[in-house]
């Protein structure tokens, strides 16, 4: 009977247990889930930096901590190891600033950590890593510095630099350093700096590219007043792209795109094409004459005045041929005797000749290399070099400059707009007729199937869309002319988002083009911006009444809109590459410090001042 009461116990007491067990699985299972669920909520998956009420307040994730120093400023966010960097203004060197993190430790944040004192305001953050240029007293330069966070190692790369380009997710670092007036580059591996050239003009990094760079280009060995371009990948040395080019369109170059540049084998370049310089082949015997080497039975003889009067003639045409050089190397004038190519992951590609660079139009930023531009032709040559020094004797050399340059552009004939491309076979070069270039302002469709034209109309505020398909052989077709009334554009990839908006109207429709039909996406709108380069955000309801405008901001996601939030103060709005933004509502709100991800917002502070950072 013992021993089936005891049975009866054991299997009550494993039942127990099992349900147990049963609860905790169910009561972990929650927390987990609920821990997934608010590691996805953009609150506590966000970095943000704000101002409150005179303080400064990093977050990172769903925790925050405060900044004392008001003066900390330059934030920088390294989101995979949920770190956020800055500077304060120093506490041992006048005029420099102390470089500090803040790092989020499980589920914390913990207190902020100096790296470095002494520092320049600027600094780099890549690969995890920080760079930055640190004042060294004695040699009264800057130090080039880089921290590995991780192993709290500070390492000096080099003495007296100028300038850092570090390249994400390389080994090799660049830098340069000032020797004298000419700038170095050099390479840094293995503690081992190396130099890579000389005489550096101009120095880009490229870290947004799908394969980060840098370009940089410096002054030819050969030719007097080009350069040479290269470009350095994370990988391999440095490759010459061109060893005589006279300019690089690098504010139109999109990383990883097409950079377009110029060359000529001219050395004067442009104003030799115009002006006639009848002496350039004789002044170069020309030099300076010895009194012993004219004889003259009293006095000086009349062949050794007759010598010196050549030779300083001579530098009457040395002086104005350097001047005119000095004013073509500034970009002053021009004339259309440059070569287009275009470099890309693909290769150079030659696109047109004869070409003015002060009179291209637009480039195409991806796919093949295509280029609009003024075509122009040199139709006289009437000035020569004894007009100039005629000029010069009598004047100031500002004036020699300033009518060879009258000559320049009175000898220069528009022959209307032209569109070059090189594809598949070659480059390719047609008129584009219908356009007025004073009035009119061009892009191309990403995929490189369409040329988009917007021309304004005759009071110049608004302008007119239309377009001109290209062939397979890049041909361009008429144009036609898509809508009219367009107050403001933004091309977005292969398609025009553009606004209309009557006269003396604030709001408007909103609508797309993908090259077939005009789709309605919004109405009453006042303003719109492509963010992301993807996401299409639309402003509703500006309010200029109060002390920050304010508007409603939304979303349009698959041509619908999504309200993203109310009254929320124009200057404060903030968004990612992701798709997450981060917002102030006004002041009726009470200066609200809202984040918006995917149709979902969340206040996460009151009394906000500004959104420093966001991430």
């Amino acid at each position: 009977m013992e021993h089936a009461e005891g049975k009866r116990i054991s299997k009550r007491m494993k039942t127990v247990l099992a349900c147990v067990a049963t609860l905790i699985a169910v009561i972990c299972f929650v927390v987990i889930v609920s821990q997934l669920i608010g590691g996805t909520k953009a609150e506590n998956n966000s970095i943000i930096v704000y101002r409150t009420a005179g303080e400064i307040y990093v977050r990172i994730g769903d925790k925050e901590r405060t900044v004392s120093d008001l003066s900390a400023d330059e934030f920088k966010c390294d989101e995979e190891n949920e770190r956020v960097f800055f500077t304060v203004e120093s506490s041992q060197e006048d005029g420099l600033y102390d470089l500090y993190f803040i790092q989020k430790h499980r589920s914390e944040i913990l207190e902020p950590k100096i790296i470095d004192v002494g520092v320049e305001k600027n600094f780099d953050l890549v690969s995890g890593k920080v760079y930055y240029l640190k004042k060294n007293k004695d040699a009264g330069a800057y130090d080039g510095c880089v921290c590995d966070i991780d192993s709290s190692k500070i390492e000096t790369f080099s003495v007296n630099v100028d300038g850092v380009f570090a390249l994400k997710g390389a080994e090799k670092l660049y830098f340069t350093k000032m020797h004298g007036t000419n700038k170095v580059l050099y390479s840094y591996k293995d503690g081992t700096p190396e130099e890579i050239c000389r005489d550096i003009v101009n120095i880009f990094c490229y870290n947004s590219a799908e394969k980060p760079h840098i370009i940089f280009e410096r002054k030819s060995q050969i030719n007097t007043g080009m350069t040479e371009l290269f470009v350095a990948y994370t990988e391999g040395e440095p490759e010459m792209i061109c060893d005589n080019t006279y300019t690089v369109m690098f504010d139109d170059y999109s990383a990883g795109g097409n950079l377009y540049y110029f060359t000529s084998g001219t050395e004067s370049i442009s104003w030799t094409a115009v002006i006639s310089d009848e002496y350039a082949e004789s002044d170069k015997t020309v030099t300076k004459p010895k009194r012993d080497n004219f004889f003259a039975i009293l006095g000086i003889s009349s062949e050794y005045n007759e010598a010196f009067r050549e030779y300083q003639d001579k530098l009457v045409r040395d002086e104005i041929r350097a001047a005119l050089n000095e004013s073509v190397k500034n970009g002053d004038f021009s004339a259309p005797v440059f070569t287009a190519f275009a470099y890309n992951s693909q290769g150079t590609f030659k696109i047109a000749e004869k070409i003015d660079p002060r009179n291209v139009c637009s480039v195409s930023d991806f796919g093949v290399p295509k280029i609009i531009y003024e075509n122009t032709q040199i139709v006289s040559n009437q000035t020569d070099m004894a007009t100039l020094v005629s000029i010069a004797q009598r004047s100031t050399m500002s004036e020699v400059i300033e009518y060879a340059r009258s000559v320049v552009d009175g000898s220069v004939k528009s022959l209307g707009l032209a569109f070059a491309a090189c594809g598949e076979n070659g480059a390719v070069c047609y008129e584009l007729k219908g356009y007025d270039n004073r009035k009119t302002l061009f892009d191309f469709s990403e995929n490189g199937s369409r040329i988009y034209a917007f021309v304004r109309d005759l009071q110049g505020e608004r302008l007119s869309l239309y377009t001109n398909s290209l062939n397979d052989s890049l041909m361009p077709s008429a144009s036609f002319n898509v809508d009219n009334g367009l107050s403001s554009y933004h091309m977005l990839n292969d398609t025009v988002i553009y606004l209309k908006a009557d006269l003396g109207k604030n709001t408007g429709d909103l609508y797309s083009y993908d090259g077939e039909s005009s789709v309605k996406l919004s109405n009453a709108a006042n303003a719109f911006t492509v963010e992301n380069t993807d996401d299409v955000i639309i402003l509703k309801g500006h309010d200029l009444s109060g002390t920050h405008p304010t508007a409603d901001y939304y979303i349009c996601a698959e041509d619908e809109e999504q309200l993203i939030g109310s009254d929320i103060i124009v200057s404060s709005f903030a968004y990612t590459e992701n798709g997450k933004a981060a917002y102030i509502c006004g002041e009726e709100n009470g200066n609200l410090l809202v984040v918006y991800s995917k149709g979902r917002s969340a206040v996460v502070a009151e009394n906000v001042d500004e959104i420093i950072l966001f991430e």
